[in-house]
């Protein structure tokens, strides 16, 4: 059976982190502890999800500045969970693309990961950051 793709969230929750790498491990906590407090099951891979996408802001963006700043979003569906982290504008014209590392690369395989782990992702439609929908897992919720 088919079912329509809700668009309405049953949930939201915001926050905004310094864009330091520390910021890295607050978000994951965040992540959990907001699903928790929604009763929602973490999807495996979102905190893992959420580690590469707050590192891409921090390292790939004016967020990762002294005294810069990132915002994240997390949105509950009946059948997704949506994470946005809005950063603060690209350096030197990057946008985030999913790129082929070269096998000896130290870096490039996060977007990588994020495009394997999740039914969706890319950038914001509006201002800069990006976005990335896991499925939701059924649990204590439904």
């Amino acid at each position: 059976m088919v079912t329509a793709r809700s668009w309405r969230a049953q949930a939201v929750a915001r926050r905004s982190f310094p864009g330091v790498p520390d910021s890295v491990a607050h978000v994951r906590d965040w992540v959990e502890q907001t699903c928790a407090q929604w009763q929602a099951p973490v999807p495996e891979a979102l905190t893992l999800v959420a580690s590469e996408l707050v590192s891409n802001a921090i390292a790939h963006t004016h967020s990762g500045l002294p005294g810069g700043q990132f915002a994240t979003r997390l949105l509950l569906y009946p059948d997704r969970i949506r994470l946005e982290v809005r950063d603060a504008g690209p350096l030197s014209g990057r946008t985030p693309l999913r790129r082929t590392p070269a096998l000896t690369a130290e870096h490039g395989r996060g977007l990588v990961l994020v495009d394997a782990l999740t039914t969706g992702w890319g950038r914001l439609p509006a201002g800069t950051g990006t976005f990335a929908e896991l499925t939701r897992v059924p649990g204590r919720s439904e």
